[in-house]
């Protein structure tokens, strides 16, 4: 389960990003809680998620390009020391009892530029940890491991911070968790392949392009990414509203909720981890989860009970984190080294892209319609998304056994093909 773990420089990376995401998660649930209570707007809720994703739809592309080009290590230790001095500012600024939304809007914008070329670097360097290729699926499974275990951890005391000191500790923490990530980003062994290729940007662009429209499967597992974003994950952002509805003490609530939601991230997580699908069955098992994603979201939608809210979103947790860690998982596969950067820009690309649409119009929603009527309608977009995922890979299947038969080969399962019966 853990085999990944025996390499050092991927043990030291994984347990630093494990330290900053913790951070991070602290300041994403401070922020929202903050933005909050300065506003008592949910369209500006949504706003400032748009904030901090909108760069990506201009730059995540090009932060492809970057990652298959430049040093990975350095890109993403610049990333981070940018996130730090973000969060260092707004600590500050809460502290002198100076902090504004449009500030946090600002910060936000910062970190959306940075994540736009440390994201796609992060996804290809996975495999630059690794002295043995062979681990790289365990390697990314763990990855999205620490990253759920993170988000259970991160909220439960960003939740006790928040109602004993106030939002200006979890900020401050979050500044200093990025500081053992780049130590361990500048003292790891550089394993990244010389770059080779094109050296112009859109020719270097078009090359991934090519690649992606080639691979259907691909093209679908980022389809899935994408409508993930755009219905799934906005729901994180309106948490607030649902703790405000539920709990007296809203502070302490939102980080019940997003615990909740953490720990189903972590029990997918660890499923991931311990037995990661063959691709032939990977690709079905993102269909189902992303279809039981939209059932369990849009369910919350007609209960106020704490218990059964918070249930279904440990379900959601649960099937959200398998959808994204089986299509990471299966694209990482498929894509050869000189492709990884560019390619996997594009799977972080269809995250980060709809998310700030995904933000927006939801925001937008809940502040006309309630909150319990934009809950429905992000559960009912993933299920339409589920089932429109499931019927073209039904009919890619149905096409490739075809192929199959006209090439006279047996398709899966089938024993003897087409020219056998024929001589018999």
């Amino acid at each position: 389960m853990f085999e990944a773990f025996r390499e050092p420089d991927y043990r030291r990376f994984w347990t630093a990003q494990f330290i900053s995401n913790v951070g991070s998660w602290m300041q994403t649930v401070a922020q929202g809680w903050l933005v909050y209570r300065l506003t008592d707007s949910p369209f500006l809720l949504g706003f400032v998620g748009f904030a901090s994703s909108a760069p990506a739809l201009l730059l995540m592309l090009p932060g492809g390009v970057v990652a298959d080009q430049l040093d990975r290590k350095r890109v993403v230790a610049v990333s981070q020391i940018a996130q730090a001095l973000c969060a260092l500012f707004l600590a500050i600024s809460i502290q002198l009892h100076r902090i504004t939304v449009w500030q946090i809007i600002a910060a936000a914008l910062v970190v959306g530029v940075a994540q736009s070329f440390s994201a796609p670097a992060f996804q290809a360097m996975v495999v630059d940890l690794l002295d043995d290729r062979r681990r790289l699926p365990n390697a990314v499974a763990m990855n999205s491991l620490q990253f759920n275990i993170s988000r259970a951890v991160g909220p439960l005391i960003a939740g006790a911070t928040l109602s004993a000191w106030g939002s200006f500790w979890c900020f401050l923490v979050n500044a200093l968790s990025f500081l053992p990530l780049v130590w361990v980003l500048y003292t790891m062994r550089n394993r990244q392949l010389p770059f080779e290729g094109s050296t112009a940007l859109f020719a270097r662009l078009a090359e991934g392009f090519r690649f992606v429209r080639g691979d259907r499967v691909v093209m679908l597992l980022l389809a899935v990414v994408a409508a993930a974003s755009l219905f799934g994950f906005p729901y994180l952002t309106l948490l607030p509203i649902v703790a405000r509805q539920l709990f007296i003490d809203d502070a302490r609530g939102l980080g019940y909720l997003t615990a909740a939601i953490g720990a189903g991230a972590l029990l997918g997580a660890l499923a991931i981890s311990a037995r990661t699908p063959r691709p032939k069955t990977a690709i079905p098992a993102v269909v189902t989860s992303l279809l039981l994603f939209g059932i369990a979201l849009g369910a919350t939608a007609a209960f106020r009970s704490v218990r059964m809210v918070s249930l279904l979103f440990f379900i959601s947790g649960v099937t959200m984190v398998v959808s994204l860690a089986l299509c990471n998982t299966t694209i990482q596969q498929r894509i050869p080294d000189m492709m990884r950067g560019r390619v996997l820009s594009m799977y972080t690309f269809a995250f980060y892209a709809f998310f700030p649409v995904g933000n927006l119009m939801s925001g937008i929603l809940a502040e006309r319609l309630g909150i319990a009527i934009t809950l429905l309608g992000l559960g009912g977009g993933l299920v339409l998304c589920a089932v429109l995922a499931g019927s073209l890979l039904l009919r890619h299947r149905s096409a490739q056994r075809v192929e199959d038969l006209l090439d006279g080969r047996a398709p899966a399962g089938v024993h003897g093909s087409v020219p056998d019966r024929e001589a018999r």
